[in-house]
């Protein structure tokens, strides 16, 4: 068995109002990862700008995969990878702050990457059918950017360990996360479960 991880997953505004939190709960749940912690909240401004940070990189990053996505589509857009990076963030912000958001942390081996299997392409006409944003979303980053907003995909799942760690950090001190074994345990990472004894 690989190490065990934690991610950050967080139910996004839309998703609280499609009422989708059972839903997702149960699809991680169904998937063998761990809830170690839960909570309902609505973020403060602050608290969001940690979430997504005022740095180059981030923003640069974003903006060229968003100027990818519309030389793919055939479409163009007057704006620098920068500009576009920031102005996509001041749309998140907005779109998460003072909204209610439900912040969950999960663990188990290789918890990043299935967490972003589960929850599917950020873009939710890419994401796969059996996904939370294939199943679930009908958004586009094109709809969002003619109406001038966030792409409103539902969820987010932290992209790697070190950010699921960082993100953890923002919404939940360590207190709060629970360390606990579950039932499952020993048939899901054990190497003797189920075999028969005697006949």
């Amino acid at each position: 068995m690989d190490k065990m991880e934690r991610t950050f997953i967080a139910l996004k505004p839309d998703g609280l109002q499609r009422h989708l939190v059972g839903e997702i709960i149960s699809r991680f749940e169904k998937r063998g990862l761990k809830l170690v912690a839960a909570k309902l909240i609505a973020p403060k401004k602050e608290q969001v700008l940690k979430q997504y940070p005022d740095d180059e990189n981030w923003y640069l990053s974003l903006g060229n995969r968003t100027l990818a996505g519309y030389k793919e589509s055939g479409k163009t857009i007057d704006m620098t990878a920068m500009e576009i990076g920031k102005m996509i963030r001041e749309q998140l912000v907005d779109y998460i702050s003072n909204r209610p958001l439900f912040a969950m942390v999960w663990s188990g081996p290789h918890a990043v990457e299935l967490g972003r299997k589960t929850v599917g392409h950020t873009n939710p006409l890419k994401a796969d059918v059996g996904s939370i944003r294939g199943d679930y979303s009908m958004e586009s980053y094109f709809l969002a950017d003619n109406l001038k907003r966030a792409i409103q995909n539902l969820i987010h799942a932290s992209g790697s360990p070190e950010e699921a760690e960082n993100e953890i950090k923002i919404w939940f001190s360590e207190d709060e996360i629970l360390d606990y074994d579950l039932l499952t345990a020993e048939v899901t990472l054990g190497s003797n479960w189920g075999r028969v004894k005697k006949q």
